[in-house]
């Protein structure tokens, strides 16, 4: 039992074996619980989308309050001493952020490849539209794993030791130079941006998924339609360019001779 439990537990059959085993269960449970397309249902995104997303009503409330901005220069002293202590354990649990990072990635690439495979199976992609929507997941996710790849392989493993020897300030203000500083600052920032992107395109996914299973009336027509309203923002293409965006600013983040040379050269 106790190695049972250490399989588990085991944070590289997370990444590996756990984590999209997880992805290919919940794949096939999301795309294969509803039947293949009734035969007048609408067949590109576009039509669909036009038939259920456009006849669903959000309501939102914007509220907003005045402020005389006292505080501010609290609230960014805090802010920048929070983002130092990121810095510091990010440097000292950089393989187990790194593990379950892959662990997310994984589990999502298997539950999007998953998902394509059991849609064209049920003769879901009835236009190529469909294709493209739910391809694109795929390679924004192919992306952000080549990203995380490029952050590992820009990290020196010599800071883990200098941060497990020292707190957090005398780590940053004295273990690192003015470049490391830079780099470090960048690299959690451009990895916690890669986060996003993972969870965001794991959402947009669900939209196209929640969109293409309205075609075909069953039990789950209200919880479809529920989860088509809860994911509205991605019923566009703006989602794309804000991925796409977020891939790119991420990889000028990371990238070593981008931001943090600029950063400490200026």
């Amino acid at each position: 039992m106790q190695t049972i439990l250490d399989l588990i537990a085991n944070a590289t059959m997370q990444a590996w074996i756990w984590g999209p085993l997880m992805g290919v269960v919940f794949g096939a449970l999301f795309a294969g619980v509803t039947n293949s397309p009734a035969v007048n249902a609408p067949v590109t995104v576009t039509q669909t989308r036009t038939t259920f997303v456009t006849n669903i009503v959000v309501n939102q409330r914007r509220s907003g309050s005045g402020d005389d901005g006292s505080g501010a220069v609290a609230i960014l002293i805090a802010a920048g001493l929070g983002m130092i202590f990121l810095v510091w354990k990010y440097a000292i649990h950089i393989e187990l952020v790194h593990y379950c990072l892959w662990a997310l990635l994984s589990t999502l690439l298997s539950f999007s490849m998953t998902t394509a495979l059991v849609s064209l199976i049920k003769g879901q992609f009835t236009s190529s539209s469909w294709c493209i929507y739910i391809a694109a997941p795929i390679v924004i996710l192919a992306v952000c794993g080549r990203l995380l790849m490029l952050a590992k392989a820009s990290f020196d493993h010599e800071l883990t030791r200098l941060a497990s020897q020292h707190t957090f300030w005398d780590f940053y203000a004295h273990s690192l130079s003015s470049y490391g500083q830079s780099l470090m600052i960048f690299q959690v920032l451009g990895v916690v941006l890669i986060f996003l992107v993972m969870v965001l395109t794991g959402v947009a996914l669900l939209h196209y998924l929640a969109l293409m299973n309205q075609r075909s009336y069953g039990p789950l027509q209200g919880f479809w339609m529920f989860l088509t309203g809860a994911t509205m923002f991605f019923s566009g293409r703006l989602w794309f360019f804000v991925m796409a965006a977020g891939l790119g600013l991420s990889y000028v983040l990371i990238e070593p001779s981008l931001m943090p040379t600029w950063a400490t050269q200026r």
